[in-house]
């Protein structure tokens, strides 16, 4: 009990810092290794969505290891459809533990064939196929073993692994590994806003193809901003003003209805009016207080990474109350990590963070704090594109900027 109090009281007096320059530079770096991660696996999944050779497969087992045995296996095709499915019978019993997890009994594969019986029919199959698998060591190990058991050779197919893919895409660095840590399948498809498969092999298979095929919906991380970006609501504390505040003008019904499009919209207009600011007042103070406008992109970046990043939270615990902020820190820590980096690295790592918020909510549409996020994040984008727009027309030729971005 003693061990436990001295915990909470070193908890209770943590108090966060603004990281300096060296977190800084190391942050950056960071960034840029998943930014190649990303990109590589959301290119891979692109590839693979677009391959009518491609394969999903998955199966049941009796355990791990030598001695374990299939139970369950199935393949969906690329456009969704089940190519195969059928229950094996092992040749042991199948364990406890076992059934605990995919609930397939010894009874239920009482009368179903053998791997021999079933080998034909999967050989066919897989011949000459991409076969995209989460866990595709597991997996082509188990179909190896099978067919091992009974002498028989297994299928000729380039086995790909859905897992891995996922990892770089995740981004959740495992120093140990020097590599991404691997996530559950069950977990990567909540971020789709698919539904998990729950250990059966037909439903894991489509669970499966449903985030490669996420994936290759995503936006690079260094593509243009998307279109479909979301917004931030002016109710919560996280918003700088960029002048005194000021009433803002209540929503229609029509965006009240729509706040992912509401969203997208302040997002879309907010990365066009800066990606025309010029060269000369990118860093120059004052566009928001002391800010610059790239100041103000890297603010509005670190919110969008948040807003995602909590959402995902939610998503694979609806329990999890929403975090309570420390306004004034966050800001100062999105800018500060952020202050090494040239114009073109924030205006991207901007469109890649708006890109990710919006898979993230469009996964949770019914969530009422999906609905405060989006309309926290629009009403933010929209207060300082007002901002900006005031200030670019006291400190630039209109002829510079475009006639319609400063009048806008």
């Amino acid at each position: 009990m003693r061990g436990n109090r001295r915990g909470l009281r070193r908890a209770a007096a943590w108090r966060w810092e603004p990281p300096g320059a060296e977190a800084a530079v190391a942050d950056a770096h960071a960034q840029e290794r998943w930014d190649a991660a990303r990109a590589k696996a959301i290119a891979w999944a692109m590839g693979a969505a677009g391959d009518p050779r491609v394969v999903y497969l998955d199966t049941e087992t009796t355990g791990f290891g030598k001695r374990a045995e299939i139970v369950d296996i199935a393949v969906v095709g690329a456009t969704g459809q089940l190519l195969y499915e059928t229950l094996v019978r092992p040749t042991r019993p199948i364990p406890v533990d076992a059934i605990a997890v995919h609930g397939i009994t010894n009874a239920d594969v009482e009368d179903a064939p053998e791997w021999c019986d079933v080998y034909n029919d999967v050989l066919d199959i897989l011949a000459g196929r991409r076969i995209v698998v989460y866990n595709v060591t597991f997996d082509k190990q188990m179909v190896t073993q099978a067919c091992e058991q009974y002498a028989l050779d297994a299928p000729e197919a380039d086995w790909e692994c859905a897992m891995k893919r996922y990892a770089g895409f995740h981004g959740s660095w495992d120093p140990g590994r020097r590599w991404y840590r691997f996530q559950k399948l069950e977990r990567a498809v909540l971020t789709f806003g698919a539904e998990p498969g729950g250990h059966r092999a037909a439903a894991d298979a489509l669970a499966c193809r449903a985030v490669v095929l996420g994936m290759a919906a995503t936006a690079p991380p260094r593509a243009a901003a998307p279109v479909d970006m979301p917004p931030i609501e002016m109710g919560r504390s996280w918003h700088v003003p960029a002048e005194a505040p000021h009433a803002a003008a209540a929503p229609s019904a029509v965006e009240e209805a729509d706040v992912l499009g509401r969203w997208r919209r302040a997002a879309s207009d907010f990365f066009a009016l800066v990606e025309g600011v010029p060269v000369e007042l990118r860093e120059r103070p004052g566009a928001c207080g002391a800010w610059s406008i790239r100041e103000v992109v890297a603010h509005c970046t670190g919110w969008e990474w948040e807003g995602a990043r909590r959402l995902r939270l939610i998503a694979a615990d609806p329990t999890r109350p929403d975090a309570v902020y420390d306004v004034d820190r966050f800001n100062g820590a999105s800018v500060a990590v952020r202050a090494r980096q040239d114009w073109a690295r924030t205006l991207d790592e901007l469109a890649k963070a708006s890109a990710t918020f919006g898979v993230a909510a469009a996964a949770l549409p019914d969530d009422p704090r999906t609905e405060e996020w989006l309309r926290g994040r629009a009403a933010d984008f929209e207060e300082h594109a007002e901002g900006l727009r005031r200030w670019l027309a006291a400190n630039v030729v209109p002829a510079t900027l475009g006639r319609t971005d400063v009048a806008r």
